[in-house]
């Protein structure tokens, strides 16, 4: 195909200009072109007009629909941004971080249990359904898009994938949901349908999956010879999405009845252990495509996954699936600005806003792989030496006391000081030294829990620094060999290939093998042993991605981690330079039944009164 760009301009109100090519690196942006989809808030199925979308135009030029296509991967990070709620995102409503957000926010009302259907937003219902409309109107239009007969085939099978991937945040969000097939809303159309069960949801995505996976290429660059389709849906992507899907259907929060639930929304209506079966089987069919491998093309290995891979010549083995975003300098930055230090702010904001919990802290383990609480990993307690040879995953992850960080000016990384009490007064211009005036507990521009976020952050993007452009990834190899160890422990217990998978993530880490070669892990666990360290490792090896508030929910252990306080630490510098170290509470965390899944907004009940409301709302 021809390497062209296509400029549109002027082509709606409120919408800003879009310049995007087919033989372009997959950069995407979240405006659309040619009022492809809404340029303001819509409500359920909202229907644009007809008219505001001139299917003659886009679909008989073949790079009118390329772009089509290309803006359907607009929203694919929208449950997993960290600036989705304002400040850190869901995982601001677990037990990983603290937020700076006002008590108005969605961060506030599902940290205090206040959620509840007038106060809870609408963005995972709006955008999911102006998604599934447009993948629809390109499923009406395929047949005569002047392209070859296996061209098409990759179009059909990428907008199938997206299809279902947005189907998939609707599904984990609220449970199920109307299913509308291929049908295109018109105006003036009544919509009021009921919402379809859980498992129909279910296996309707899971048949998408199965569809885009046989339409897909393992490798679309491979497939195509074109370096530009680097970051598209792939087989590998296809099958991954359905992995997770299983092992969310598996487990005890949707695998099972329940008394409330007798129209089966948020249940499948029984128990069934090979729903584990099939949930391992989904992961270890993304593990034979042979695609993949754990990154370590450039070390630190764990930090510097989540910086490659953003083109077919910085590739990551690791990386399943990928939203590329456009390469604007404040979109390149959003972590940074959200999270970094004050003394190593952005040019955009210089108050971070979102802040490690104790509690993820101490869920990191020993360099020797022992988690800190079992008397061989050598950790010595709360005090000056707590964060001496940790898990090196912590340091790829948490910004404490004494970490090191870049800082313009200095040739090295320097120290960030979180402490509060005695402050060096000279010289108060150098955060090397004095940083805690800033960077400080109970500072304005402060950490509210004694630690900053780190992880997929790059180090010297700060104060005006360099910028790195980087991929949001959104499934990586390490997440499916733990939904393939979890499912296979589910169903059958411990096995050697779950150690031997667990082995290979501890290893990539940096975690010391020992002397009997098991990285920290107990030979010959029970079943009930393996469940509870999968669990630590996942909320380690995955911390701060999007997975800590789903999975408590989906193990139903939401009511033991997160119906109580959460914690941070005061750490005290005397006027000898020594410290004290105070655990302290910084969140009362509500947790209630009703919380296992979002409410459906109650401006789409209205609209629709043959949709029931999920459980306790």
């Amino acid at each position: 195909m021809k390497k062209t760009i296509l400029v549109y301009k002027n082509i709606g109100a409120g919408c800003l200009n879009l310049m995007i090519g087919s033989g372009s690196r997959l950069m995407f942006t979240a405006m659309l072109i040619a009022g492809l989809s809404a340029c303001r808030k819509a409500g359920f199925l909202d229907q644009k007009k007809l008219s505001q979308i001139d299917e003659n135009t886009v679909f008989t030029d073949s790079l009118n629909s390329w772009n089509y296509i290309n803006s359907r991967y607009s929203n694919l990070s929208y449950s997993w941004e960290p600036n989705r709620w304002g400040r850190g995102g869901v995982d601001a409503a677990s037990d990983e971080v603290q937020s700076a957000n006002a008590p108005t926010e969605q961060e506030t009302y599902w940290a205090g249990g206040a959620i509840n259907p007038s106060n809870v937003t609408a963005e995972i219902w709006t955008i999911t359904w102006q998604q599934v409309r447009a993948v629809n109107i390109f499923l009406k239009n395929q047949a005569r898009i002047p392209m070859t007969a296996n061209t098409k085939k990759l179009l059909e099978g990428q907008m199938r994938f997206l299809r279902a991937w947005y189907y998939a945040t609707m599904l984990k969000t609220y449970g199920g949901f109307p299913l509308i097939g291929n049908t295109i809303f018109s105006d003036g159309d009544a919509i009021d349908l009921p919402r379809n069960t859980y498992e129909e949801c279910l296996n309707y995505i899971i048949s998408e999956c199965d569809a885009a996976a046989s339409l897909l290429p393992v490798d679309f660059v491979a497939a195509t010879g074109n370096p530009a389709d680097y970051g598209r849906a792939t087989k590998g992507a296809a099958l991954a999405l359905k992995a997770r899907l299983l092992l969310y259907a598996a487990s005890p929060l949707v695998n099972a009845s329940r008394g409330d639930d007798p129209a089966r929304l948020v249940s499948l209506g029984n128990t069934d252990p090979n729903r584990w079966k099939h949930a391992a089987d989904a992961a270890q069919a993304v593990i034979n495509l042979g695609q993949y491998t754990l990154f370590r093309r450039v070390t630190p290995f764990f930090y510097n996954q989540f910086l490659n891979g953003l083109t077919a010549s910085t590739p990551n083995s690791e990386a399943v699936f990928s939203f590329l975003p456009a390469t604007t300098t404040q979109n390149n930055m959003i972590r940074e600005t959200l999270a970094n230090p004050a003394t190593r702010g952005t040019r955009y904001q210089s108050t971070p806003s979102c802040f490690p919990l104790q509690e993820l802290v101490d869920a990191f383990g020993m360099a020797n792989g022992k988690a800190i609480d079992d008397p061989a990993s050598g950790y010595p307690g709360t005090g000056n030496n707590m964060y001496l040879n940790r898990d090196p995953r912590f340091y790829a992850s948490i910004t404490y006391n004494g970490g090191l960080r870049f800082l313009n000016g200095k040739a090295t990384d320097q120290p960030v000081w979180t402490y509060t009490g005695d402050i060096p007064s000279s010289p108060t211009n150098d955060a090397s030294i004095s940083g805690a005036r800033t960077d400080g507990i109970y500072t304005a521009t402060g950490t509210s829990t004694g630690y900053f976020a780190y992880k997929m952050l790059a180090n010297n993007v700060a104060n005006g620094g360099v910028e790195l452009n980087r991929p949001r990834i959104l499934i990586r190899y390490a997440e499916v060999l733990l939904n393939a160890a979890e499912a296979n422990n589910e169903f059958s217990g411990p096995s050697s290939q779950i150690y031997t998978w667990l082995k290979d993530i501890r290893d990539r880490a940096g975690i010391a093998a020992g002397t009997d070669g098991m990285y920290g892990m107990k030979a010959n666990m029970t079943q009930e042993e393996m469940r509870i360290f999968l669990q630590r490792e996942r909320r380690v090896e995955l911390a701060l991605e999007e997975h800590r508030f789903w999975d408590v929910r989906r193990w139903k252990i939401a009511p033991q981690v997160l119906n109580q306080d959460l914690h941070g630490m005061e750490i005290t510098r005397a006027s000898n330079g020594s410290y004290s170290y105070r655990t302290i509470v910084v969140r009362k965390n509500v947790f209630r039944d009703n919380m296992y899944f979002f409410p459906i907004p109650q401006a789409e009940l209205t609209k629709a009164p043959s949709m029931k409301q999920n459980p306790g709302y």
